[in-house]
């Protein structure tokens, strides 16, 4: 039988992030093991920071280091721990039936939403006659989230209470203001803008080609992965009629028993020419023929910062996606945090898209879907607390801006589109 020492111990079991003598922020506390006086060990650690820094980088090795702990069991708790190995590879086939019966569920309900998103694209694009009952529910609805700064609203402005300014002309007025209405004019622009994350995304010279936005809508794939689709009017600036972004995941599930998202894949977008092209910005330059001394205007082209990048997503090199099936040798290459945190974030947006603006698109076109954001929470808590220290406050912020301006000594405009246009250029 394994005695006391035999036990696990944070000396001989496997090093984790959680476990680990020094996490990341790491205390000056010295480890039991060392028995010198701990205050003059701390001393001697704050007074030298490469000696600190040497003992972290030693103890960082230990995490996810074997430390013998299993291999030392007997032959009886072996084969159990084989037991449990096994057990576990039974949990697994039940994960993947889950989950293909999951998935298999949200087609399902994906059909049954379809009717319904049908009715939304015809009545945002004013194709369908719309019915008095369906108005007022709605009306009843909305007024019931807004609280009373609608009907307040209505009455500031003379249409509250139906006498209006008392000319009598209200009807008339409304009636030629109607009839230059078809549905509900840039319903999808106006979401998107309410949502924070797409918002940051879209420039103001993407602001009118969105206006050409007529539905947007999420189709599962036949394996696992999903569609989201941009359709747009005729416009001037490209041909599509419709543009696509399809996010792909991994064949097998991951450790949790999730699918794992592996990569994603955009329409090419073919616009008219680079004139109507909101993903580049156009550059005149004139050259001079040596010989003959002609001039000639040349346009050049650079990456900007725009939401279409969004169809043009990074991708990870070797990834089937691009031809590239990589090899064995570079199964261990250095990983590039900024493209992870690209591929990271192009996904996140995809989600939102697809689990809350595709969904609520109205409340995000009324801005009330807002409410119940973690972020919108927290601002309106902490504006309760700015009145309290505004002059304190005030006084720092006049301190410290003069001196950060003097001590820079650049104009206000410098750099500032230079961090927005980093990203969107690797996305090219």
């Amino acid at each position: 039988m394994p005695s006391f020492n035999d036990a696990p111990t944070p000396q001989n079991t496997p090093a984790s992030a959680a476990g680990s003598y020094m996490p990341k922020n790491a205390s000056l506390d010295i480890p039991s093991t060392i028995s010198e006086n701990s205050e003059l060990l701390k001393g001697m650690l704050a007074n030298n920071p490469a000696l600190l820094a040497s003992i972290q980088a030693k103890l960082g090795e230990l995490v996810g280091v074997d430390s013998g702990y299993f291999s030392s069991l007997p032959k009886k708790a072996k084969e159990g721990v084989y037991v449990l190995k096994t057990l576990q590879e039974k949990q697994y086939v039940i994960e993947a039936e889950f989950q293909a019966d999951l998935l298999e569920l949200e087609r399902k309900y994906a059909d049954k939403y379809k009717a319904i998103y049908e009715d939304r694209k015809k009545i945002v694009n004013g194709e369908v006659e719309l019915k008095k009952e369906d108005i007022e529910h709605g009306k009843a609805v909305l007024e019931e989230e807004l609280g009373d700064e609608e009907e307040e609203d209505g009455d500031e402005n003379g249409n509250g209470n139906g006498n209006g300014n008392g000319n009598g002309n209200e009807d008339e007025d409304d009636a030629k203001e109607n009839a230059n209405v078809k549905g509900v004019p840039f319903f999808w622009l106006t979401a998107m803008q309410n949502l924070p994350p797409v918002a940051d995304m879209i420039s103001d010279r993407d602001v009118p080609v969105l206006e050409h936005l007529v539905d947007l809508r999420m189709e599962y794939m036949d394996k696992p992965g999903f569609k989201l689709i941009f359709e747009f009017s005729p416009n001037e600036y490209f041909k599509n009629k419709q543009i696509v972004k399809t996010y792909y995941y991994q064949k097998e599930l991951g450790y949790t028993g999730e699918f794992v998202y592996d990569h994603a894949e955009g329409n090419e977008i073919q616009w008219t020419d680079n004139k109507h092209n909101v993903t580049v910005e156009i550059e005149l330059r004139k050259q001079r023929n040596k010989h003959t001394k002609q001039v000639r205007t040349i346009e050049k082209t650079t990456p900007t910062y725009s939401f279409f990048n969004f169809f043009s997503p990074p991708s990870l090199p070797g990834n089937a996606a691009n031809g590239d099936e990589g090899d064995e040798d570079d199964e261990f290459e250095e990983v590039d945090e900024e493209l992870e945190a690209a591929l990271q974030n192009d996904y996140s947006v995809g989600e939102l898209i697809k689990e809350k603006l595709i969904p609520r698109a109205v409340d995000w076109f009324t801005g009330h879907a807002l409410q119940f954001e973690p972020d919108f929470q927290q601002e309106e808590e902490e504006e309760g607390f700015d009145d309290e220290y505004d002059d304190d406050d005030d006084d720092e912020g006049v301190s410290d801006g003069g001196a950060g301006h003097d001590e820079d000594g650049d104009d206000d405009d410098d750099g500032d589109d230079e961090p927005e246009q980093k990203p969107e250029c690797k996305q090219q």
